[in-house]
């Protein structure tokens, strides 16, 4: 068994997009499970359903879990237990970078994000979480990298807690963009398959939030 962890980012992308459909065909491809958790499902369905802008996105997403393409997190790990490590991913990730003059905290991550790493902790499976947010991965995969974006950003100096982050180094990562070429590589793309395809499917998606510079993309293109 594998975990697909599904952050809300990624999934607003594939619908803004068009391309919400593609999870279908993912799952029909995959081993394993695609999870979303309480946080990113109040993102995805139960807000969004009360506003009428926002209503069909909702519907369609929460088609998808009545049709058991994606599942919820509830079904493999009880709610009280993942909010628990969800709130010590928040201590440590927002703790990690702090103002050298002031000692202010550096907030990096929200619910979501945390909760989505909480379950990839928790699972005791291989998973992978999909995630378009930079410094969520950044922190991750690249904290000294962050700090300096961060430095930059804010304009102050920071001094970052490294060690902090020892816990949550395993977290692996894919962006929407990942999950789109994979379906065009897999044939999955119900539209002639072509080089310009591919490319509107990546750019499409650095357009509707995935950081996802344009260099990757020419890097990807390459692969092909």
């Amino acid at each position: 068994m594998k975990y697909l962890i599904l952050d809300a980012g990624p999934i607003i992308s594939l619908t803004m997009n068009g391309m919400l459909g593609i999870l279908e065909r993912l799952k029909e491809n995959f081993d394993g499970e695609f999870i979303i958790t309480p946080a990113v499902k109040g993102e995805l369905i139960d807000r969004p359903m009360k506003i009428k802008k926002f209503e069909l996105e909702a519907i369609q997403v929460r088609n998808l879990i009545d049709k058991g393409v994606i599942k919820l997190s509830s079904d493999i790990i009880p709610n009280n237990k993942l909010d628990k490590e969800a709130k010590k991913v928040l201590s440590v990730a927002n703790r990690f970078l702090q103002s050298s003059k002031t000692g202010e905290k550096i907030n990096i991550i929200h619910n979501g994000e945390a909760e989505c790493i909480a379950f990839s902790l928790l699972c005791g499976v291989e998973n992978i979480i999909v995630i378009d947010e930079r410094t969520a991965r950044m922190m991750i995969e690249s904290p000294e990298n962050l700090k300096k974006l961060m430095e930059k950003k804010l304009h102050i100096p920071l001094k970052a807690d490294l060690e902090a982050l020892k816990g949550l180094k395993k977290v692996r990562f894919l962006r929407a963009s990942e999950l789109l070429f994979i379906a065009y590589k897999k044939d999955l793309i119900p539209m002639k398959k072509e080089k310009q395809l591919l490319d509107a499917l990546l750019y499409g998606s650095k357009f509707k939030g995935t950081a996802i510079t344009s260099e990757e993309i020419e890097q990807m293109k390459l692969l092909v």
